[in-house]
């Protein structure tokens, strides 16, 4: 017997793989049950005929053995593949490597995070000999060939290594290998003091039908999930399920996702295997096509990684797509608990634009409307770009039959503006305030003779104010007056009121800013010729009352339309008060 080194440091080898490469010491067990299985199937493609099975034995001594009746190893494979890292006896050594778990050779040494030594003791298939490796934490490890004659296939001796007790108890190692390893399709078999008991043989979630996917769903994952959706990608060799979460999550939230390596768990907190905008699901699903990294806890991420996470998003798309029109109320209570990041999703994909955009809700005259209903009712539709441009016109629009939608929301000014690109038979015009007056009915010929001087002077007395006047006819009747502004000269007014307000230095930085804007906005005063008070004040032919008409219905359009009034602004309301009420009382005493 002959003793002889491994080829790296394997003190820091164990650090590194406690500390950096494994999330948790518990690992151990899946790196063992996969080599089992890897084992197992190799024995197989030999044409052995054989009952696969691994057992792991838990003794008081603080003892764990795993037997497992696959290939075994030969002395040469021995000193390769448990002595270099990085070397692997699956991929390389035999035909058909894809129906293998494991490609790393660092899933024995993951044993030492747990085990002050590792005894493994062997026979090959493929030659006679029983043979013991036994490894330690110094470094160093030996191998010698046994008298008696084990059975084909290996067993691994693990001892407990000090603060790693809890790996040894019953529950833990119960828990450990039924978590990664319940779906195998090896049996594996726990047995402590004449009592056994099966880890696996249940089916897995994606071999079930959707009512018991979504029983399978509420017993392991805690939730009534929405549906249970089949996904899968036959150039990843995956299938699973996708489980829509019944609770609105942010967008930002961390994805937690189930995958399973040829029914292997891989990790149960996966983030990436679907795409960015499935956020409103879970799933579980096995891969058989992708390469897992070192620590297989994730995949590579290369071109084929990509491809099959589309794949799988596709499948949740034709399925939502089939929802819309077999489960309609299924459908709307799935868009109605994800509604915001719906919206999100929807501005960046088009697919998912054109599957939820007549089902998403948005602000009307007329109150929340579905773009479907909305479409159904006009298909010429205008957009507002802020929620305060939404309101100056929602009242009258209504009362016009104008479909105006409130784009002053997240996404919602993008989501109707693509409108267009999807149905040809809809018009979307984002709205101008200061012009929406264009729609409303024009004055006769006569009438605006009549109108004329009254509009003039109303010009000379808001010149100050930077607003213009216009007479139309328009609904509601009993709304003498509308005054409408845009986003440049929402801003031109709150620079020049700060600059009024605020000291030498910064008013003159001010002043710089409101002389690059070469044409002054103006604002709209749209005076209505179907109210009677307006028709009364043009025609009564008294500029005095005219005046006073026009000043007061001025600063009412901005006390009902809730604008920031400026000091001027203040005076002039209170004057023009103040004048009404002394002609009112006036006239009240000559009676």
């Amino acid at each position: 017997m002959s003793e002889m080194n491994f080829q790296v440091n394997l003190q820091g080898m164990i650090e590194l793989l406690s500390k950096h490469l494994y999330s948790n010491p518990g690992v151990f067990a899946r790196e063992l049950l996969q080599n089992g299985v890897d084992a197992i199937t190799a024995r197989k493609k030999l044409g052995h005929s054989f009952e696969p099975k691994i057992l792991i034995e838990l003794y008081a001594s603080k003892t764990v053995v795993i037997h497992d009746n696959g290939i075994g190893l030969t002395e040469p494979e021995i000193h390769r593949f448990l002595s270099q890292i990085g070397s692997t006896s699956k991929r390389e050594e035999l035909d058909g490597g894809d129906d293998y778990i494991g490609q790393f050779g660092v899933g024995m040494l993951s044993c030492f995070v747990v085990s002050t030594e590792i005894v493994l003791i062997t026979r090959s298939a493929l030659e006679g000999d029983t043979l013991e490796w036994r490894g330690r934490q110094d470094g160093t490890y030996t191998i010698r060939k046994l008298k008696r004659e084990a059975p084909i296939g290996t067993s691994i001796y693990l001892t407990c290594k000090e603060d790693y007790e809890e790996y040894y108890e019953w529950y833990k190692l119960e828990q450990l290998m039924t978590h990664y390893g319940e779906f195998l399709p090896v049996p594996i078999l726990l047995s402590e003091d004449r009592y056994e008991r099966n880890i696996n043989g249940a089916l897995p979630p994606w071999q079930l039908d959707r009512q018991l996917a979504l029983d399978y769903g509420e017993t392991q994952l805690g939730h009534r999930f929405l549906e249970a959706i089949p996904i899968k990608s036959l150039i990843g060799e995956a299938e699973g399920i996708a489980y829509i979460l019944p609770y609105a999550v942010s967008l930002q939230a961390e994805k937690k996702h189930k995958v399973y390596v040829k029914r292997m768990l891989l990790s149960d907190q996966m983030s990436q295997i679907l795409p960015e905008w499935a956020f409103f699901v879970t799933c579980i699903v096995n891969v058989g096509g992708l390469k897992p990294t070192a620590s297989r806890e994730s995949f590579i991420e290369n071109e084929l990684f990509f491809t099959v996470r589309d794949e799988l998003g596709q499948c949740l798309k034709r399925h939502l797509m089939l929802l819309a029109l077999t489960d309609p109320d299924l459908f709307e209570k799935i868009v109605k608990i994800h509604y915001v990041s719906l919206k999100a999703m929807a501005v960046e994909d088009d697919e998912l634009y054109q599957l939820f955009i007549r089902h998403l809700s948005f602000e009307t005259p007329y109150g929340m409307m579905r773009m479907g209903d909305i479409l159904q009712r006009s298909s010429n539709i205008v957009v507002s770009s802020t929620l305060d441009e939404f309101r100056q016109v929602a009242r009258v629009a209504k009362a016009q039959n104008v479909m105006v939608i409130n784009g002053g929301y997240v996404h919602d000014f993008e989501l109707v503006r693509k409108l267009e690109e999807y149905d040809k038979d809809t018009q979307v015009g984002v709205l101008d305030p200061i012009n929406f007056t264009n729609l409303f009915q024009d004055l006769t010929a006569s009438e605006l003779i009549t109108a004329s001087p009254f509009l003039s002077l109303a010009d000379k007395l808001l010149e100050r104010f930077q607003c213009r006047s216009a007479v139309k006819r328009f609904e509601p009747a009993e709304l003498p007056v509308l005054y409408n502004t845009n986003e440049e000269f929402n801003f031109l007014r709150m620079a020049e009121q700060t600059r009024a307000e605020s000291n030498e230095l910064f008013g003159s930085v001010l002043d710089v800013v409101i002389h690059e804007i070469h044409e002054v906005p103006y604002a709209r005063l749209c005076f209505n010729y179907n109210n009677p008070i307006v028709q009364q004040a043009i025609d009564c032919g008294n500029p005095e009352m005219q005046k006073l008409c026009i000043e007061t219905l001025y600063t009412q359009s901005l006390l009902l339309g809730h604008y920031p009034m400026s000091s001027e602004e203040m005076k002039l309301m209170n004057m023009s008060f103040m004048s009404a009420l002394s002609i009112g009382l006036g006239q009240a005493g000559e009676t």
